[in-house]
């Protein structure tokens, strides 16, 4: 989704931290764990418009994943 969202927004360029192996690390055998395989550069392939896929770039990611564990742990 929010890969979508930046492609019709017409933002050119997108940096993120955490990769997509920490979200399913995080996340684990979840049933309520919606997220896909695809990463944006996957959603971005083949788009009319030229988006930068910068990352991961890794500099805040254990404080990412700290952060979002309480909420994994009440979706479980």
């Amino acid at each position: 989704m929010c890969a979508a969202m930046i492609y019709w927004a017409n933002i050119g360029r997108m940096v993120y931290d955490t990769s997509n192996e920490d979200l399913a690390m995080l996340v684990g055998e979840n049933a309520k764990n919606f997220t896909m395989e695809w990463t944006c550069r996957d959603i971005f392939k083949g788009a009319k418009k030229d988006i930068q896929a910068i990352g991961p770039v890794g500099i805040v990611s254990s404080a990412v994943i700290e952060l979002s564990r309480p909420y994994w742990r009440k979706a479980s």
